[in-house]
């Protein structure tokens, strides 16, 4: 049975703001020690994966199945000299989400690391910046989004193909970075498109218009964009990162594409008054944008104070009114400023981490659907006990306009090191009046089960 929520295209940043509190199941590098250590020549290989099975039921009728995946993942790194190369493969099996089973490469590069430098080139996953979940300076950063119920952030970060050089210095790491294949965030499908009657996640749309001529029904066919895929379309950031005794923190500009599209339409009416059907087309696009950013991280005893802040130009929001009498109007460009201060604390097994995320248009002037300001206030504290055994944890957001909320509470027990069990739930709330970014996710609140073996 498929469940569609989601109304306009709102679904990009819904989901982006809410996989805020998805906590990493493991680090992106997974490197292990040597196997020849007293020679540093010698051939070195080591082995790691998971896999991971997670189930959930909806808490709100018609109570189905919210997720149902089982994933496996095999990593593999190899040391030779200055050189190493790292694989990691993946394969899943989703019963309500069938478009993510199958094989995949997660991650395949090789690094060449001398004295100063080091240069990496091939499929990699590259994260900047200071926030939990946020995308602010984290411009590379793709993500998969069709499966967000009981998701973590391994799961959702997607590699991209690139080429990284960093020159290493001890106090400074100034990082150039190129993406010549553009890799873009994949979404749920649209309610219309093939193949979403058996998923469990769509995106919905208004299916009728009100109008001076009467009620106007509408259909949609989606065209989807031609990937930049010349060499002038390759992305490419710039990050110079200090790390001082007090303070880290790094300037970084980029030049590239939103990772998510924006969709134009047109249309024509196929039948006259009173019985108004309009076929809408919807023209898949992806937007050229720039970033200017920084991020910090301040050390305090048994606090880190985090901040980031970006400038992103050339962003394309939805109009205030799409359709209007029988034609439309187009997404806007607009500039957007993203800034977040955040504040972490640690102290014999308690973790607490606040954040503010503040989201601005600069220069709106009342012709975008989504309004000037939009703030969220975001949450994660946990605790460990039975000598660090069980984990419980609770971490959510809430939108500062309307009071919205998602919470996400877990139980995590370690079996052995190796072998975690967890329960859950995923929770959203509505805002004032019925409104905010997760009032529109409802069908979303599930509790559910994990299982996670690694090695």
């Amino acid at each position: 049975m498929k469940n569609s929520f989601f109304s306009g295209f709102s679904v990009p940043l819904c989901i982006a703001v809410f996989m805020f509190c998805l906590i990493p199941a493991r680090a992106q590098d997974t490197e292990a020690a040597d196997f020849f250590e007293e020679d540093e020549n010698a051939l070195s290989l080591s082995f790691g994966g998971k896999i991971q099975t997670v189930h959930g039921v909806q808490l709100v009728s018609p109570f189905d199945y919210a997720a149902s995946r089982t994933f496996a993942e095999l990593t593999t790194k190899a040391s030779f000299g200055n050189s190493s190369a790292f694989v990691s493969l993946g394969a899943e099996y989703n019963y309500r989400n069938k478009s993510r089973t199958g094989f995949r490469l997660n991650e395949a590069y090789y690094r060449y690391a001398g004295n100063f430098f080091d240069f990496t080139v091939g499929r990699q996953v590259i994260a900047w910046g200071q926030a939990d979940g946020f995308r602010l300076t984290d411009v590379f950063s793709v993500r998969d989004l069709r499966d967000p119920v009981a998701s973590d952030t391994d799961s959702s970060r997607l590699a991209t193909d690139a080429l990284r050089l960093r020159f290493l210095h001890d106090i400074f790491t100034f990082e150039i970075t190129a993406v010549p294949l553009f890799t873009p965030d994949k979404l749920p499908p649209f309610f219309f498109e093939s193949g979403a009657e058996t998923e469990f996640f769509s995106i919905d749309l208004p299916r009728s218009k009100p109008s001076d001529y009467g009620e106007i029904g509408l259909e949609y066919t989606l065209k989807n964009a031609e990937r930049p895929r010349k060499f002038t379309d390759t992305e490419a950031g710039a990050r110079l990162s200090f790390t001082l005794p007090a303070l880290d923190f790094s300037l970084s500009g980029f030049y590239g594409w939103d990772k998510t599209p924006y969709y134009e339409r047109t249309g024509i009416i196929k039948s006259p008054p009173p019985n108004i059907n309009a076929d809408i087309t919807l023209h898949e696009k992806y937007a050229r944008i720039a970033m200017a950013g920084f991020d910090a991280a301040i050390p305090a005893g048994d606090f880190l104070i985090r901040l980031e802040g970006a400038w992103i130009g050339g962003r394309r929001f939805e109009p205030k009114e799409i359709m209007k009498a029988l034609s439309f109007n187009q997404p806007v460009e607009k500039n957007q400023l993203l800034l977040l201060a955040g504040i972490d604390w640690n102290y014999r097994g308690w973790f607490a981490s606040l954040q503010y995320f503040e989201d601005l248009i600069v220069d709106r002037k009342d012709d975008t659907k989504r309004e000037t300001h939009e703030g969220f206030v975001s949450f994660n504290i946990s605790k460990t006990l039975l000598r660090d055994t069980l984990k419980l944890s609770a971490a959510g957001s809430v939108g500062a306009n309307y009071g919205d909320m998602f919470a996400k509470l877990s139980a995590d027990y370690a079996l052995t090191d190796n072998l975690h069990t967890a329960i859950g739930a995923d929770v959203y709330t509505k805002g004032v009046d019925g409104k905010g970014r997760f009032a529109e996710m409802n069908a979303l609140n599930a509790l559910w089960i994990k299982g996670t073996f690694s090695w």
